[in-house]
């Protein structure tokens, strides 16, 4: 049987991202992880795409007047000038003029996440993988109705070629080169949203200080260098 070939890693440059109904009443109503880290890493990964520039385009219904609820304002605030369309359609990839934004973007990596994640999510990125688009599915910042939905989900998805992930490492790939200006950035995010990795930022600065202490403060090539090692 021959190998698969994986997809492309994911380019800032080339990617979009779309949070799907976070909405009060669909959060409150899924099982499949704790409501208070669900809102966390959520916003982890709105400001990752802030960090990295992607155009953003969420979906849901904002009237906030069906038992839905009304939707996550911490999104909106991170990313303000996000494109927002309302739908009734099951996946956003229906509702019109969703798709025609996003394709008007030339850009063909789709970085998911949202509620439901068998529903809603599942139905958007079938409609994008059929166009040939490339999906990443950030499943920690997702949620299901309960543990086996979610599982389901995950395997459909996988068999549909999604790419599922989680916000932490979607981000390093988002890097790629801990060189890069970006990376001060998001080891702050990292720092703010994964306690473990609170070191990591001290470590950082520690690093990127000592370098900028015997190279020269000017010379921004020369200290990336030295971090590099």
């Amino acid at each position: 049987m021959p190998a698969l070939t994986p997809p492309p890693r994911l380019d800032a440059s080339n990617a979009v991202f779309i949070p799907i109904d976070y909405m009060h009443g669909l959060m409150n109503a899924c099982r499949s992880i704790d409501t208070g880290l669900l809102r966390n890493n959520a916003i982890a990964l709105a400001k990752v795409a802030r960090l990295f520039g992607l155009p953003t385009f969420g979906t849901g219904d904002r009237s906030g007047r069906t038992y839905l609820g009304a939707e996550m304002t911490e999104i909106e605030a991170i990313i303000p000038g996000m494109t927002f369309i309302n739908r009734s359609s099951v996946g956003a990839w229906e509702a019109p003029g969703f798709a025609e934004a996003v394709r008007a973007t030339g850009r063909r990596q789709l970085i998911m996440a949202g509620i439901t994640t068998e529903q809603c999510v599942t139905f958007t990125a079938q409609s994008a993988l059929a166009e040939g688009f490339q999906v990443h599915v950030v499943l920690d910042a997702s949620a299901s109705l309960d543990p086996r939905s979610e599982m389901a989900a995950v395997a459909r998805l996988a068999a549909m070629g999604a790419t599922v992930t989680t916000w932490s490492p979607l981000a390093a790939e988002l890097l790629g080169d801990f060189a890069r200006p970006e990376a001060g950035g998001l080891i702050r995010i990292y720092s703010e949203h994964h306690g473990a990795l609170r070191m990591v930022e001290d470590a950082f600065a520690v690093a990127t200080s000592a370098a900028r202490s015997a190279l020269g403060q000017g010379d921004n090539a020369a200290r990336e260098g030295a971090y590099k090692g």
